[in-house]
């Protein structure tokens, strides 16, 4: 059994949902910090209140058990007491993604049938709660008769602060006994995956296999109550609501969040809470180590990071531990589809198995290489990842059908392999894959390889059409601020490691790559602009 993996159960019996564990946390941990968001602190009892606060005046307001109730809005303590808020009330979040337009919240709101939206008047020059009034008035269908606009910075009638002085005595028991009648099958949370192929759907995720997964999560990480974490992901991301609140709600620790990634204000915080725990994409952990007011901040601190993509160039996890200072590195593989955990890598792996693979699975969870017939995949042979266990009981919304086969297999669509150690390496999408003079091209093993060259940022490889082979690579290149990347460089690398039709046939450096609302790479954009002007370069 790996490190870490032996993770004792949840230490209080009965306590089988997130509204059941927040309040266990407000006893457990009352006294402790939970939130600090600029001058304002809360500890544990004072985060808990607010939330069974928020709670009570969502009773009052007409949300009913199992409704859906949206937060359309930036990190914040408000927030994060709102999730909590929600799930106490007996309804189920349904979090909308900042970058959205209001058409495509409008939408996702309709589809939900959620019964009350929080928002904020005002963010990064958008005026978000006139904007969403304006768009009901155009279609009022994307919600209920008599639902409710709330806003977390308002200080008129739609105020958080009016929604809480609602709620009286009587509320606040029909809160208790909603928590009481929760259920761990019971929808906790509703993630629409980021749609970078189609459609967002919705993904009912139940209270029990969500808090079962943040517990281990949290357990393998080494998480403590002494914990103090910096959120910049946004909370409207698995990544920041799960592995960042929930994870921290349950095992107590400190939570800093940080409405935008800003590398000067991310380092000052480290520096001035003595920030340990920095969960972040690696573009995140780059922009640090590139900026020149690092050399003058402590970040001796930290001490746990979380960082994830396809390949991560094996310099950048060597630097968060050298010039970071940063002691355990972690790696995972995971899906919106089920409950965003699968793998992860543990404490004591290597640079490389950090950098290159996901890791083994987490506990309770299987995770196997299936080959096209169905038939299990050898080792280093790739194949479609499947996922089984009790973070795949799930199913979209409004939809009981199962997301997994007759054997209980959920299939990722996504390609890896395992090593002969049991890690899971990712190489790329079903429909990522191309196909060069009949062989097959996983681009996550060339981007691999461009990635790990110096002055290179971020790589994205792509298949575009060609009238000899069918298909060839395209690689577009992100070079480092500040420097220079030499196309002869990355031919010459590409020739002494990859198989020669492995090998991307044009090279394109770009200031950024188009990305979906969620931040994935549109690679069919990245094709589009070479087909349209096949010239270009």
């Amino acid at each position: 059994m790996s490190v870490g993996d032996d993770i004792p159960d949840f230490p209080a019996t009965g306590v089988e949902t997130i509204a059941a564990a927040a309040r266990w946390a407000g006893e457990h941990f009352a006294t402790v910090p939970a939130v600090v968001d600029g001058d304002l602190r809360w500890t544990f009892r004072e985060y808990i209140d607010r939330a069974e606060s928020i709670a009570a005046g969502l009773v009052a307001i007409g949300v009913q058990n199992g409704d859906r109730v949206g937060i359309w809005a930036p990190n914040s303590a408000d927030f994060a007491a709102t999730v909590l808020g929600i799930q106490l009330a007996g309804a189920a979040l349904v979090p909308l993604n900042t970058r959205f337009t209001v058409t495509e919240t409008g939408d996702i709101c309709a589809r939900a049938s959620v019964r009350a939206v929080f928002t904020v008047d005002g963010f990064l020059g958008r005026p978000y709660a006139d904007e969403f009034a304006a768009h009901r008035q155009e279609r009022p269908e994307i919600l209920a008769d008599g639902a409710s606009i709330i806003t977390f910075d308002g200080t008129g009638e739609d105020s958080i602060e009016l929604l809480i002085a609602r709620g009286t005595d009587e509320h606040r028991r029909e809160v208790d006994a909603r928590v009481a009648s929760l259920r761990p099958e019971d929808t906790g949370i509703v993630l629409f995956t980021s749609g970078t192929t189609g459609r967002p759907k919705g993904i009912r995720l139940g209270h029990g296999q969500l808090l079962r997964a943040y517990w281990q999560w949290g357990g393998i990480l080494g998480l403590e109550a002494s914990d103090r974490v910096l959120l910049s992901n946004p909370f409207f991301h698995a990544f920041g609501l799960l592995v960042g609140l929930l994870a921290a709600l349950v095992r107590g620790t400190t939570v800093y969040p940080l409405a935008v990634f800003n590398s000067a204000d991310a380092l000052r915080i480290i520096e001035a809470e003595r920030i340990t725990f920095y969960p972040a994409p690696p573009t995140v952990f780059q922009t640090m180590l590139q900026d020149p007011a690092l050399e003058s901040t402590d970040t001796s601190s930290l001490r746990i990071a979380v960082t994830g993509a396809t390949s991560i160039p094996p310099s950048l996890i060597r630097a968060m531990h050298d010039v970071l200072g940063i002691e355990r590195v972690f790696s995972p593989y995971g899906l919106t589809e089920a409950t965003g955990v699968a793998t992860l890598t543990r404490f004591g792996d290597s640079v490389e198995t950090i950098a290159q693979t996901a890791g083994r699975p987490v506990p309770g969870v299987e995770v196997v290489i299936l080959r096209p017939d169905e038939s299990q995949a050898d080792a280093g042979e790739i194949g479609e990842i499947c996922v089984r266990g009790y973070n795949t009981l799930v199913s979209y919304l409004d939809d009981d059908t199962p997301l997994t086969d007759e054997r209980g297999w959920m299939h990722t669509g996504d390609l890896g392999t395992f090593d002969e150690a049991g890690n899971l390496r990712v190489t790329g999408r079903l429909k990522d894959m191309f196909i060069v003079g009949g062989f097959n091209v996983y681009p996550a093993e060339v981007e691999a390889v461009l990635s790990s060259q110096p002055g290179v940022s971020a790589v994205a490889v792509v298949g575009i059409p060609d009238e000899r082979l069918g298909e060839v690579g395209a690689a577009f290149i992100i070079p480092k601020t500040g420097a220079s990347v030499d196309e002869a460089e990355l031919v010459a690398s590409a020739g002494e490691r990859l198989a020669n039709y492995k090998r991307p046939r044009r090279y394109f450096f770009v200031d950024a790559f188009p990305v979906n609302a969620s931040g994935k790479v549109l690679k069919h954009e990245l094709v589009a602009s070479v087909t349209a002007a096949p010239a270009a370069g």
